[in-house]
């Protein structure tokens, strides 16, 4: 019977260049942008209607409101027939945020995945807290992946309510609908952004907690720290 020997292959240098600019960018991520974002977001969810005080929006919606003695006069079509810049910008600007956050969580990820280390028996206490952070972030990425490809629902929202407005001009329901759908989009705005803060947050904490375990799971005589 012939011996078979075993075949070693070693990770290529190019992989290992790649689990470096992992390394890099999670760096980055975790010493500049997470805690910028989490300054930006909060003081956004903070701010509540001053997000749009003396902006052209709330100019807008008071004219919608009733201006009758009697108070149920509905908003006029021409008023409501333009979406209000403010919504756009701010659409705009969440979709760029929500792109960001799945790019940051993603490539974290991905750089834990090149740290797991190979299967064996016992002593996995490290390699648990790598599966626990992976699926945090995965979790996480396809929830902001859902609210990514929802964020239209508004405007197809708005444009079958602003359709039967026009249809049936004698009916002040639909007016008021279209009204209170831009009220509530803004303040949907702030919880995105308390929801973005508070995710941010408690991820970062998750993660620079464990980050030697995250990097080194298994003991060796190396001490690493992200600072």
């Amino acid at each position: 019977m012939s011996n078979k020997k075993t075949t070693e292959i070693k990770l290529d240098e190019r992989v290992n260049s790649y689990k470096e600019y992992l390394y890099e960018k999670t760096l980055n991520y975790l010493k500049n942008v997470i805690p910028e974002r989490i300054q930006e977001f909060h003081k956004l969810s903070q701010k509540g209607d001053e997000n749009f005080k003396d902006d052209p929006i709330q100019n807008v919606l008071k004219k919608r409101k009733l201006e009758s003695d009697n108070g149920f006069e509905a908003p006029s079509l021409e008023n409501l027939m333009k979406i209000n810049k403010k919504i756009i910008e701010a659409h705009t600007k969440l979709r760029k945020d929500y792109i960001e956050v799945i790019e940051i969580f993603s490539t974290i990820r991905a750089w834990i995945h090149m740290n797991i280390p190979r299967i064996e028996d016992g002593n996995n206490f490290g390699v648990d807290i790598q599966e626990d952070v992976v699926a945090t972030l995965t979790k996480l990425e396809d929830v902001y992946t859902t609210l990514l490809e929802t964020c239209e629902s508004y405007f197809t929202s708005r444009a079958q309510y602003m359709k039967r407005a026009l249809k049936y001009k004698e009916i002040d329901s639909y007016r008021h609908v279209i009204a209170q759908i831009d009220e509530k989009e803004f303040i949907k705005f702030n919880f995105a952004y308390f929801d973005l803060a508070n995710n941010y947050s408690t991820t970062y904490s998750l993660i620079v907690k464990n980050f030697a375990k995250l990097e080194q799971p298994r003991p060796t005589n190396v001490t690493s720290s992200m600072f």
